[in-house]
């Protein structure tokens, strides 16, 4: 019996008495040390304003993710850096961009790079992950994994929160039961489409209800969406999908109490990016990559306190636990601990944020970068030619074809729908003004700097910045960006890019086949 197989079958009642076999099976080859343990769960494509803490897009939509915030700190300015599945999560676990940690879109991270499981059970902790995967066990090298049987189209597995109380119960005994700390990712596949609520048009797209179903008349449909009929409806199955979310968070914090290991155990929430909807996910605006972040820590951090100063972001996790467990920092790193933060501290340079898209499956890459702020955003897509067009309908289910629909008679929605498909090469937000960053100031007609003596300055602040950024990361559009005025070398770029990514993603062929999985 493997360490997966004894999680996964023996029942709760037996675990408690399996000291001994747990120390045979799991224990690792380092000494246990006394440190916190951590427990980090993270949201597929819920967008930051959510949760009824954060604002809320339906009422009593979290109770459970709010219970949590009063009892930590929430992070209002905290982001993905990736605004798709497996490089945000490449980020969160190496603490390296995707131009060096290697996964631009569905790839492998480079070889011999440090991940945190990886660092952590080193250090003698028991690791374990549950839901979305990550699927290389050669770097992450987990103690203790869950996988339904059929897994290998993630979408239509792991929507019960029940099997995350079985697991992550089992886990937290197996850990005291080997007198090891321990580190948790579990990993919900809600609110990711197909969404709970609608009709399964496939075996196990449904494992579960969730504790609420919510209507199209109760949604809050939020500023960069029109409010049409399968908008609301759309949204309302979301809802009810991170209410199931919000279940799961239940079942796993639950079990923690019953453990009694709620004292020293820092709790991470998060969601690894926005929503899927139009303008959200697989883009570069603050709603695709902005997350609701809170951290649980207690005799730490300070009971509902709230972060509205500073800027962190994904790249930064990895660095922060390691400092939080008192581990030392590995080599290389890109981002900053802010533990600081957790403190109640400040912190400097927390200005900025960089967030970035690369491709998906590498033959339509559609590459941009941004650089944010609390107060603008400045983007740059090296793929948009006035003809290419964005693939939005894949990420916008029904509201993108009602957007569509209502396009035909409306010329707001009409002129929505035609920059969500074609943009510009540059884009500016003043989000003080634009939250929903609706109206680009440096799109068709506008950008002339007679036109933007407000902004002229931030604008050429942001560029320099982006730029300074994109040499101290090594990014393959440096060249691109610095000739983002001509569309023969933007053509030249996209074409030699796509070609490189596609090779690199054909490359991972005969290791996928011989994993059994496709990232």
């Amino acid at each position: 019996m493997n360490r997966r197989d004894f999680l996964t079958t023996v029942p709760g009642a037996v675990v408690a008495c399996c000291a001994w076999v747990s120390q045979n099976l799991i224990a690792q080859q380092v000494a246990p040390v006394r440190r916190p343990n951590v427990v980090w769960i993270v949201a597929d494509d819920m967008n930051w304003d959510t949760p009824g803490c954060f604002g809320g897009t339906a009422p009593d939509i979290t109770p459970t993710i709010d219970r949590l915030a009063a009892e930590g700190m929430r992070f209002w300015h905290a982001h993905a850096n990736v605004a798709l599945c497996t490089p945000t999560r490449s980020v969160m676990l190496t603490g390296l961009y995707s131009q060096n940690n290697g996964a631009e879109g569905f790839q492998r991270i480079h070889s011999g790079t440090p991940t945190l499981p990886a660092i952590l059970n080193e250090a003698g902790y028991l690791c374990g992950t549950i839901g979305k995967p990550l699927s290389q066990q050669e770097l992450f090298r987990w103690s203790v994994t869950y996988r339904w049987q059929g897994a290998g189209d993630e979408d239509r597995w792991g929507r019960d929160p029940a099997v995350y109380r079985r697991f992550s119960g089992r886990f937290f005994e197996t850990a005291k039961a080997s007198n090891q700390p321990f580190f948790l990712m579990a990993s919900s596949h809600d609110p990711h489409r197909p969404f709970a609520g609608g009709k399964a048009t496939r075996q196990h797209d449904e494992r579960a209800p969730a504790s609420r179903t919510f209507r199209a008349d109760e949604v809050r449909v939020p500023g960069f969406l029109p409010d049409l009929p399968d908008v609301r409806k759309d949204l309302a199955d979301y809802c009810t999908s991170v209410r199931r979310l919000d279940d799961m968070v239940g079942a796993v914090l639950d079990e923690l109490a019953k453990a009694r290991l709620v004292d020293n155990t820092i709790v991470v929430f998060m969601a690894d990016q926005g929503m899927q909807f139009p303008s959200a996910k697989v883009n570069c605006y603050v709603h695709s990559t902005r997350s609701p972040w809170i951290v649980r820590w207690p005799g730490h951090v300070k009971e509902g306190s709230v972060d509205r100063t500073h800027m962190v972001s994904a790249v930064d996790l990895q660095p922060t636990i390691l400092e939080a467990v008192g581990l030392p920092p590995v080599r290389p790193v890109d981002g900053h601990s802010f533990l600081p933060l957790l403190r109640g501290q400040t912190q400097s340079n927390r200005e900025y944020v960089f967030t970035q898209l690369y491709h998906i499956h590498g033959k339509n890459p559609y590459p941009m970068r941004s650089v944010l702020t609390k107060r603008f955003a400045y983007i740059f897509n090296a793929w948009s030619d006035g003809q290419r067009r964005f693939p939005s309908a894949r990420h916008g289910g029904l509201t993108f074809r009602a957007m569509q629909r209502a396009a035909e008679s409306d010329t707001a929605v009409a002129a929505r729908v035609r920059h969500l498909e074609l943009r510009s090469v540059e884009e500016f937000y003043d989000l003080r003004t634009d939250p929903n960053c609706l109206t680009n100031l440096l799109g068709v007609g506008r950008g002339d700097k007679r036109q933007l003596p407000e902004h002229q300055e931030q604008i050429d602040h942001l560029r320099a910045k982006l730029r300074e950024w994109m040499v101290q990361v090594k990014d393959p559009a440096l060249e691109a960006f610095d000739d983002r005025h001509s569309p023969d070398a933007l053509k030249r770029f996209m074409q030699q890019y796509t070609e490189r990514a596609t090779k690199e993603v054909e490359a991972l062929r005969e290791y996928e086949k011989k994993k059994g999985y496709r990232f």
